[in-house]
């Protein structure tokens, strides 16, 4: 098991370095490595040759499940180094604990030094899109679209195409925000929150928006930086993170609409109890 530590210096190197899961299901076609570099070849090594289980996702089962490692890089001779072997096609496979059919294939290129993810069965998007399905209740459609076309996007390695579409999201959610300040806030100032920063205008509505999104405001300056400064593949470096911190916000406002309408449905109950009760005396 590693420490802390070492765990945050390789997710500093690669983030899709931190778990199988991240590796395998995450990790989009032609995702480059660089085997010369040790700690990078040894991370690469324990993650093909994992054995063990992982909690992923099933898109069959439509749920959370456990995989269970089928095929695997099998590979027990120290010296000389697993990287002067095993070079050509690498399959890893993982199989759902509770249908074996339902299987996770991906794909891995080695030359030399070179290490690359070359296909994955289902795709990363067949596998990440249909988790955002619980968003379509608290976001529009044409905003569910932007969501999931981001998802597909990074998939398929476009970094910069997808920071559009989660910044189009975020910039939606401030939108709605607005929106309801305008209605519910007669002392609103319109005029100033259209002449201000996206950092002003979040604060000016903060009274509208998931706790989360305030707090972390800075996550439009990462999806701003991406578009206009960043290259493709730092742009898909950061997507996993920018990805949560967008689901995170929407996992609020899921939490919300549920006790809105758990307490309006708790109402109605109470108010027609008390009905039937008073009916009866």
């Amino acid at each position: 098991m590693e420490d802390q530590e070492t765990q945050n210096v390789i997710s500093q190197i690669d983030p899709y370095l931190v778990s199988p899961k991240a590796f395998h299901l995450e990790m989009p076609p032609y995702h480059n490595f660089d085997l010369s570099i040790g700690m990078v070849e040894e991370k690469i090594y324990e993650i093909l040759s994992n054995r063990n289980t992982i909690d992923a996702y099933c898109i069959w089962c439509d749920k959370e499940g456990v995989f269970r490692a089928h095929d695997y890089l099998s590979d027990n001779i120290s010296i000389p180094r697993w990287t002067t072997r095993h070079n050509g096609l690498i399959e890893i496979e993982y199989r759902c604990t509770r249908n074996e059919s339902h299987a996770y294939h991906t794909y891995y290129l080695k030359a030399g030094n070179f290490f690359t993810k070359v296909g994955q069965f289902p795709s990363v998007a067949d596998f990440q899109i249909p988790q955002a399905e619980k968003y379509r209740k608290i976001l529009e459609e044409e905003e569910y679209k932007e969501l999931t076309r981001g998802i597909g996007l990074a998939a398929h390695g476009v970094g910069i195409g997808s920071f559009v579409y989660l910044r189009r999201v975020f910039e939606n959610l401030i939108e709605e925000a607005r929106t309801r300040a305008m209605t519910e806030n007669k002392e609103f100032l319109n005029e100033e929150y259209l002449k201000a920063r996206m950092d002003e205008k979040i604060k000016m509505v903060k009274d509208y928006l998931p706790e989360f999104l305030v707090e972390n405001r800075t996550l439009y300056a990462i999806l701003s930086t991406g578009i206009h400064d960043l290259t493709e593949d730092e742009c898909l470096q950061y997507f996993e993170t920018v990805k949560i911190g967008i689901e995170q916000i929407l996992d609020e406002k899921i939490i919300q609409k549920e006790k809105v309408d758990k307490a309006v449905k708790a109402r109605e109950a109470i108010q027609k109890a008390h009905g039937k009760i008073n009916g009866t005396k």
